[in-house]
């Protein structure tokens, strides 16, 4: 999976604000205008500090002071004000007004982490994880993910859950990792609907369920993620089971994909993997001619590919599928991925309700057995 982006100042200060409480208890009803927050700034109010200094940072209502934004958030920081540490902590990551400090940024996000504040926990975490301002721990970043975690965070739980499946920096446990991404995924989180569905495709950590993982990605599609549309039109183009093929939904979801993520990157450039979701879509549509055309297209996107970290054994894996699914078009026949073996002794989740939610009859997990071929969703 590819990490998103970092966040902008002006959109982690929203999460700031967000995460917790209200600030001043008379603006939960009422805008507080800048002269009397002034007033009890001045007073030495640390939300009132926070607030002005958050204000003056991005010119909401004022006129935009970056360098006085930062005084006034400071101040409340040094008050022990959460928020207002976990702003400092982004205003140093992102060099925003300051000499980026990647160090003190990691010191304010540890101040309000320690005192229990999930989005400088998650921070701090990712800090860890990358190895900037502080020394590279991947146990350390599981530490703070968990407990962010903990608290209901939800990027937290799937960042936390995704460490359990690959085993860094904690013991590797893909049941526990898929009870994680459900928490976050049943808070409408994205990536952890799709990590989920994933789980219940390969069957790892839980027993392989067709219907549950078609049903997440469905979920997962309904935002305006295009990969989440992506992995939707493959699944319903390729699932191992017959009954779930739909070409026609998979054709339209693969446009769609590729149309989000035009949207997003504003480039006409189209991902290889992409191309061969489209040319799967197709082939299960039946247009066959289609289909070889978009998938000798992925074949030229893949060896133009620039991606210097894709291990050679896996660009020539990569490469022998992508010319197998060729030739099957060619012979005017739809690819499907192979059953999975799935994980031995992996039980049910109860506590996810998506089929219930949905609408959908219950099924049982099905009994698969190992065939070679592609076996994740793209």
């Amino acid at each position: 999976m590819k990490h998103a982006p970092l966040l902008p100042l002006a959109a982690k200060i929203i999460a700031a604000i967000l995460i917790s409480s209200s600030l001043l208890p008379a603006q939960q009803s009422q805008r507080i205008d800048e002269k009397e927050l002034m007033t009890w700034a001045d007073r030495g109010d640390a939300d009132a500090q926070f607030e002005i200094g958050l204000r003056k940072l991005t010119g909401e209502g004022v006129k935009k002071n970056v360098e006085e934004g930062i005084k006034f958030v400071e101040k409340a920081a040094k008050q022990k004000h959460l928020r207002a540490q976990h702003v400092m902590g982004t205003i140093y990551e992102d060099g925003v007004g300051v000499k980026q400090d990647l160090a003190k940024a990691a010191e304010w996000y540890r101040t309000s982490a320690e005192l229990g504040f999930a989005l400088s926990q998650h921070s701090l975490a990712s800090l860890y994880e990358e190895g900037k301002g502080v020394k590279k721990d991947t146990a350390k970043a599981a530490e703070w993910f968990k407990k962010a975690a903990d608290q209901g965070y939800m990027q937290s739980q799937t960042a936390y859950a995704a460490k359990l499946e690959r085993g860094e920096g904690v013991a590797k446990s893909s049941s526990k990792a898929a009870l994680w991404y459900l928490k976050a995924a049943q808070q409408d989180f994205v990536p952890a609907m799709t990590r989920l569905a994933n789980l219940y495709y390969t069957g790892q950590g839980v027993p392989v369920d067709y219907r549950r993982a078609g049903a997440w990605y469905r979920r997962a599609a309904q935002s305006e993620d295009p990969w989440a549309s992506n992995n939707l039109a493959w699944f319903l183009a390729t699932c191992p089971e017959d009954s779930l093929h739909n070409g026609e939904s998979a054709v339209l979801l693969a446009r769609r994909a590729l149309k989000l993520l035009a949207e997003v990157v504003q480039s006409d450039e189209q991902p290889y993997a992409m191309i061969d979701t489209m040319a799967a879509a197709l082939a299960r549509n039946g247009e066959f001619k289609e289909a070889e055309l978009w998938q000798k297209r992925c074949i030229a996107l893949f060896k133009d590919d620039k991606e210097k970290d894709l291990p050679p054994e896996e660009r020539k894996k990569l490469q022998e599928e992508f010319d197998a699914r060729l030739k099957l078009y060619q012979k005017s026949t739809p690819f499907a991925e192979p059953e999975p073996k799935g994980e031995e002794g992996a039980e049910p989740l109860p506590q996810d309700t998506i089929l219930q939610d949905e609408g959908l009859p219950e099924s049982k997990p099905k009994k698969t057995t190992p065939k070679s071929g592609r076996g994740t969703v793209v």
